[in-house]
């Protein structure tokens, strides 16, 4: 009875470890750093961040499906649908104006945002980190 319940308590503990690191492993907080936008006719052009009215940071909760900025600047929030996971990269996928995924490195932090539209497309660079 002692072993089966010291084998219980081992269950629940490592669980309950696990579930706390993954919890933790949702949330990640990303600056904006780059940004560019080409169409069709003209090719690409850098933009600064605040040229493109985007947030500086922004926070991820892979949890929730949803994007939300941090700056005082720009208000948004944008829900996303999928997440797929890709030899080290997290990739999420969501509409909004446009079709848009974003790839998030789980060991590089980095973050590439990409969006296009009719003849457009827009690609956002970043770093990440877990709260």
């Amino acid at each position: 009875m002692v072993r089966l319940s010291a084998l219980l308590f081992t269950i629940m503990f490592i669980t309950g470890i696990f579930q706390v690191a993954s919890a933790e492993d949702t949330i990640r907080t990303c600056a904006l750093t780059k940004a560019f936008e080409c169409t069709s006719e003209d090719g690409c052009k850098e933009w600064s961040i605040q040229e493109m009215a985007l947030p500086r940071f922004i926070r991820i909760d892979l949890k929730a499906k949803t994007i939300k900025s941090l700056d005082k600047d720009v208000s948004r929030q944008s829900s996303f649908k999928d997440i797929d996971r890709l030899g080290g990269i997290l990739v999420l996928h969501g509409t909004e104006q446009r079709g848009w995924s974003m790839a998030l490195g789980e060991n590089s932090n980095s973050l590439t945002l990409t969006a296009s539209g009719d003849g457009e497309s827009f690609v956002v660079f970043g770093s990440c980190m877990n709260p």
